[in-house]
């Protein structure tokens, strides 16, 4: 977890869910709305392409997502 860690912090983005997936890898708590964008961060990539929503309305974390509705290029 520690390389996953310094990876996210060399490359991934500054977005919702960053500081809360570092927490996780930590071993930290969260508290479910945390743990939710973590994982929207994490599956996303770190937001490598950007800050847009995922377009997989079939994901049950869906409708929580941090960028939901604003559509990449």
């Amino acid at each position: 977890m520690e390389k996953r860690k310094k990876e996210i912090e060399a490359y991934g983005m500054a977005a919702r869910g960053r500081k809360e997936l570092i927490r996780h890898l930590e071993g930290k708590p969260l508290q479910r709305g945390q743990a939710i964008t973590a994982k929207c961060y994490d599956c996303m990539g770190y937001y490598a392409d950007g800050k847009f929503d995922c377009l997989i309305p079939a994901c049950p974390l869906h409708s929580f997502m941090p960028y939901r509705g604003r559509a990449g290029n």
